[in-house]
């Protein structure tokens, strides 16, 4: 396991999936599979790695017996209308909105 995501898992309990491109982390529940981050270094990002790692992660998640990927955006957030961009480019659909954040949820 990659330092990263031991750090990730023992820190805040999530999975992880790290690439020399990027890295994401998410959490299964029972039919959800929380995304919680999505990153990819600036050099990879336009060469859909992040849909990549997203793919892999909705994979594992379906394998697990989940019915949904979900993900949330920080309204304050730096960039926060470019990853509410990506989300909504890679199927996901507005589920909840509250202050501060966007919930987003994509069917597997």
């Amino acid at each position: 396991m990659n330092h990263l995501a031991a750090y990730i898992k023992e820190r805040e309990g999530f999975d992880s999936i790290v690439t020399e491109e990027g890295f994401a982390s998410y959490l299964i529940t029972g039919d959800e599979c929380y995304i919680k981050d999505i990153f990819v270094y600036p050099d990879y990002r336009k060469k859909h790695i992040g849909a990549q790692i997203a793919d892999d992660i909705a994979r594992i998640a379906k394998a697990q017996g989940c019915k949904f990927l979900t993900g949330s955006v920080s309204t304050s957030a730096k960039d926060a209308t470019t990853s509410t961009k990506v989300l909504i480019a890679y199927g996901f659909r507005v589920f909840a909105a509250v202050q501060g954040g966007i919930y987003f949820r994509k069917d597997l």
